[in-house]
């Protein structure tokens, strides 16, 4: 399969990476505004996946438009990684040029263009998969393996934290790009709204701390999830916060009937039990990293035409409208 990564940004070069580590695949063209020159040494992002090949990568065709980049290499698959501005005008180009599609979260901003999308997609018989890498992380995988086993009895109160310096590079740096993003709320806590929904459903309630969110104007979540029926407790808290240099943080603390599950990008890859009995701590470290399962996951799905069940564009639909239930919570 030939892929165009469309937008050289951080997950961009993020992506890059792990392609170059699959078999069978390759990375045919990348478009961005920037020239090779500049966006291949250019760093950013707010945690470091990898070291990017930049040498090879030099060899790579290079478009400013992609339009004329899908006209020239005709990919089979594009990883869309533009600002969220343009997620839906740039999925509809590749889906309508026969393109299956990964593409970056959150799938847009708007529920209604979200949802034509998902038409297009299944009209087109593509793949559409929106990046919500937390589903392929090896920590959260066996979060949502332990809830739905019961290994530590019924899950009473779930706390899910993510903590990023407040964005300063590459197109972040740009006014409208910024203020088009969906702050905070669409573009970081998205990640632990999206898993919450795929793990314990729709809440029933969703309870906001207004003082928080006036005093930080929106970039500092802290919500609480109600789900009456399992009688589970979800708490949603994080931000991006000054100054730009402040280190990514994230994990979540889950209170079972018969015990605690502790994890903490601190220290990746180790997760603890906690029981009466003792405190063990499961290391996953060795396995393939969360971005690299995603990327495999949707190659495999493009390759074979399967849908992607285990990320499907309708739980991206449902996670910025749970999103928007945020904000309706604020405008009260």
């Amino acid at each position: 399969m030939k892929i165009a990564i469309i937008g050289f940004g951080f997950m961009g070069r993020t992506h890059a990476i792990n392609l170059v580590q699959t078999e069978g695949h390759e990375l045919c063209a990348i478009v961005n505004k920037t020239p090779p020159e500049i966006f291949l040494n250019t760093s950013g992002g707010n945690l470091n996946t990898g070291e990017l090949d930049t040498e090879r990568l030099k060899e790579i065709p290079y478009f400013e438009d992609t339009a004329e980049c899908l006209k020239a290499i005709r990919p089979d698959a594009a990883i869309i990684c533009v600002p969220t501005l343009f997620h839906a005008e740039t999925t509809r180009l590749c889906l309508e040029q026969g393109c299956h599609v990964l593409l970056e979260k959150p799938i847009c901003l708007d529920p209604e263009q979200a949802e034509e999308m998902i038409v297009l997609a299944k009209a087109k018989q593509r793949t559409f998969m929106v990046a919500h890498c937390l589903r392929f992380f090896p920590e959260y995988e066996l979060l949502k393996k332990t809830i739905e086993s019961q290994r530590l009895g019924s899950l009473k109160m779930l706390k899910m934290s993510r903590f990023s310096g407040e964005p300063s590079w590459g197109s972040w740096q740009e006014k409208q790009i910024k203020e088009s993003s969906g702050g905070a709320l669409f573009d970081l806590l998205i990640h632990d709204i999206d898993f919450l929904n795929s793990a314990l459903g729709k809440p029933e309630k969703i309870w906001n701390s207004p003082a928080l969110t006036e005093a930080f104007r929106g970039s500092y979540i802290n919500s609480t999830w109600e789900y009456p029926d399992s009688g589970t407790l979800a708490l949603v808290e994080g931000g991006n916060c000054y100054p730009p240099q402040r280190p990514f943080e994230a994990g979540y603390s889950a209170l079972f009937e018969n015990g605690t599950m502790l994890y903490s990008s601190v220290e990746p890859g180790k997760v603890k039990f906690v029981t009466a009995d003792e405190v063990t701590v499961e290391d996953l470290s060795c396995e393939k990293s969360g971005y690299l399962k995603e990327l495999e996951y949707f190659l495999e799905c493009a390759k074979s035409g399967r849908f992607p069940e285990k990320c499907p564009p309708e739980e991206a639909l449902a996670a910025i409208q749970l999103c928007h239930r945020h904000l309706a919570l604020n405008q009260e």
